[in-house]
């Protein structure tokens, strides 16, 4: 089952989601493009110690995505 992941100041949130059901899909689109549009990076991560790659659009295939916050200078 697909997860996303959030990384937060508690460790992570994680949404899972049936992508057979169109309630849960449209719902997991919707909290992707606001990652998005907060200036988190999405990355399919990858199996078994893998590689991820940055996704730019919503695929409901992808089994995890993180959400990655924008690194801040300081």
């Amino acid at each position: 089952m697909p997860v996303q992941i959030i990384p937060d100041r508690s460790g992570d949130t994680r949404h899972q989601f049936d992508a057979a059901v169109p309630a849960e899909v449209t719902e997991a689109e919707k909290r992707f493009n606001e990652m998005i549009g907060k200036g988190r990076a999405a990355i399919a991560l990858g199996e078994n110690g893998a590689p991820g790659k940055i996704i730019r659009k919503f695929d409901p295939t992808v089994e995890r995505t993180l959400f990655q916050p924008p690194l801040q200078g300081g």
